[in-house]
């Protein structure tokens, strides 16, 4: 009888399969959000999202996103005496605070415009060869933070729900000749998540069975390791 080294080598991995125990523990998630309806800046709001209940398992992280939107209109007027280029940016500063008061993100939409106008035709109508009006402009920005062991969870564990806040700001500006009118409609919302990754509290992974023999353990696997010892063939007599 001969047997290969390839062989071998599988039926010494056989034997590291069996003895080996299966250790197969995966991270859970759980997500929940709250959002805001878009309306006009400025304004703060409350927020509430549920905590993590410590009886699932082991926290191992908390991540939060904001996604902060703008959407409005927009009104300018170039009054000078020569054509210009006229720059107009719909914009919010839209930030969620944590309930200890401290900053957690703060999300930057904006939404730019640009917009070649003609001279000042005498009508401050934001129309016409001078002006213009935009609608219906937005735009949206989304930001993050992860907090992991060591941070302090202990906000976020527990019953019941926490409050968060959400501030929006228009900072919505126009940039263009030194003659220049201009007007902003400035809507802004918001939508919060937050996402916990854990550990569950599952039973202890369990070994896998070794086929029963006469032999001891042992002996198995020193006659693996002998097996890779050996030549490329072995012959048994």
């Amino acid at each position: 009888m001969h047997l290969s080294i390839s062989k071998t080598k599988v039926m010494v991995a056989a034997f590291a399969a069996i003895l080996a125990p299966i250790h197969a523990a995966q991270a859970s998630t759980l997500q929940y959000e709250n959002s805001i309806d878009l309306e006009k800046t400025n304004f703060s709001k409350q927020i509430t999202l549920p905590k993590f209940d410590s009886s699932l398992g082991d926290l191992e992280s908390v991540l939060f996103e904001l996604s902060g939107k703008v959407e409005g209109s927009v009104e300018l007027e170039n009054r000078d005496a020569q054509a210009a280029l006229v720059t107009g940016n719909l914009a919010a500063e839209i930030s969620l605070t944590k309930p200890d008061s401290s900053l957690l993100l703060v999300a930057l939409p904006t939404a730019s415009i640009e917009q070649n106008l003609e001279a000042y035709d005498e009508v401050l109508d934001f129309d016409g060869t001078s002006g213009v009006k935009l609608t219906e402009i937005s735009d949206s920005a989304k930001e993050s933070a992860l907090f992991t062991i060591p941070d302090d969870f202990t906000p976020f564990v527990g019953d019941g729900s926490f409050n968060l806040f959400v501030d929006a700001m228009g900072i919505s500006k126009a940039t263009g000749p030194g003659n220049l009118v201009a007007g902003f409609e400035t809507f802004a919302g918001a939508s919060v998540s937050v996402t916990y990754t854990y550990a569950k509290k599952d039973e202890p992974p369990r070994k896998r069975k070794v086929p029963e023999s006469g032999l001891p353990v042992t002996i198995f696997i020193g006659l693996a390791a002998t097996m890779v010892l050996t030549k490329s063939k072995i012959r048994f007599v």
